[in-house]
């Protein structure tokens, strides 16, 4: 069976290469070097490939984000750790991301849209750990409306590097917005935004069912060819039942799936499950 991985590592080439509107199905099926059937098999239309190829990065973007925040071990760092994060996978990824900014996408703007509504979800969720613990003195009040200045720091902040030449040390922005936030945390008394505002992010970053993870570990081993990955998902998989695999060794397959982009999904809720059963 032909891998999605193939598929959507060619198709990214193309779009780079002649734009997405100019790319066809047979563009994309020649390079692979297979048949349109056999794109069918993996993608009904060119649309559900583009939302596939735009979730992935957004995955892959939100679960590095949360894996260099829950590795931090100084409280002090979280804020930092975020939007250091942040910033340096979009200016690894801001290639690809102009891609798909460039070209007229309305007809798959509902199915984007409820995308990113589901890991803004997450983002949201991350937020308000970070500044629970950073800020374990903050005013409840101001807890949302603190997420939500960090929010619009850390979307308006890259426009620096991706719409003018300004010159951007990494570190020094985000020790700087650190800092602002920081203050704001303990000066701000005045709060706009409520709890009500991110109702729904608390329900979408629960760690998935057992049911769930093992679908979404062979979906995962359905897409990707490499040997070591699949073999580490079958472990995995075997693993999830009674979780009898030693610490050491857990943590070694999922190094394995995060060592791909199209595997780092699976690994992150892997993670998540394994620190829900704890």
């Amino acid at each position: 069976m032909i891998k999605k991985q193939l598929i959507m590592d060619t198709a990214l080439e193309l779009f780079a290469e002649n734009g997405i509107e100019a790319t066809s199905i047979k563009q994309i099926t020649d390079r692979c070097g297979i048949s349109k059937g056999a794109f069918y098999l993996s993608f009904i239309s060119k649309d559900e490939l583009i939302s596939a190829i735009i979730e992935h990065f957004i995955s892959e973007f939100v679960a590095e984000i949360d894996r260099s925040v829950r590795q931090t071990e100084q409280p002090n760092q979280l804020l930092y750790n975020f939007f250091y994060s942040s910033f340096s996978q979009f200016q690894e990824k801001y290639h690809y991301a102009n891609i798909f900014m460039k070209e007229n996408l309305t007809a798959l703007n509902h199915d984007i849209y409820l995308m990113m509504n589901k890991y803004d979800a997450f983002i949201n969720a991350i937020i308000f750990s970070i500044i629970d613990v950073q800020f374990p003195k903050l005013d409840e009040t101001m807890r949302a409306d603190l997420v939500f200045t960090i929010k619009g720091f850390s979307k308006f902040y890259p426009e620096l590097t991706a719409f003018s030449n300004y010159p951007v040390d990494l570190d020094v922005l985000c020790r700087s917005l650190a800092e602002k936030t920081t203050i704001l945390a303990r000066q701000a008394t005045i709060p706009f935004i409520t709890e009500e505002y991110f109702s729904t992010s608390k329900v979408c970053y629960q760690s998935p069912s057992k049911e769930q993870l093992y679908e979404l570990l062979q979906q995962t081993k359905k897409e990707i060819a490499d040997d070591v990955i699949q073999q580490s998902i079958d472990l995995l998989c075997e693993s999830l039942e009674e979780l009898t695999l030693p610490k050491a060794v857990v943590h070694g397959l999922l190094k394995n799936l995060q060592t791909n982009s199209h595997s780092k999904w699976a690994a992150y809720q892997y993670e998540l499950y394994i620190e829900q059963q704890k």
